[in-house]
């Protein structure tokens, strides 16, 4: 099997899971949706509860479809292929190196900066 050949195989399934993913995540939108209506219309005896219920329903709405859309685009890209993706899954031997910063003298560095005083603000 050919470099290229395990690239497009690795990544068209990695793009099939993230795009079940997606969908699992897509089942489960009417329920939350659903949740969040009926606190949108509810009174509790507490304002304040009726207010914590519709906010948080509000947030688990909002990061499910976040989720569902994330999971859709990434899915697309892996599916779409391409220098990118093969850049990612499999690197050639001489791309490891270059691209890392080293930690030891990163490390140096932000050490030097904050015993000489200088500010990050």
């Amino acid at each position: 099997m050919s470099r290229e050949d395990f690239v497009i195989l690795a990544s068209r399934t990695l793009a099939v899971l993230l795009m079940v993913w997606a969908l699992a995540d897509v089942s489960y939108l009417p329920g939350y949706v659903h949740s969040f209506l009926h606190y949108t219309s509810v009174e509790l005896p507490s304002p304040s509860a009726t207010q914590y219920y519709r906010h948080s329903h509000l947030i688990d709405v909002s990061f499910l479809v976040v989720r569902i859309i994330g999971f859709s685009l990434l899915s697309r890209w892996l599916f779409k292929g391409g220098p990118e993706v093969a850049a990612l899954l499999l690197p050639a031997p001489g791309e490891e190196g270059s691209s890392r910063a080293d930690p030891a003298r990163l490390g140096s560095q932000t050490r030097g900066a904050w015993v000489s005083g200088a500010s990050f603000e």
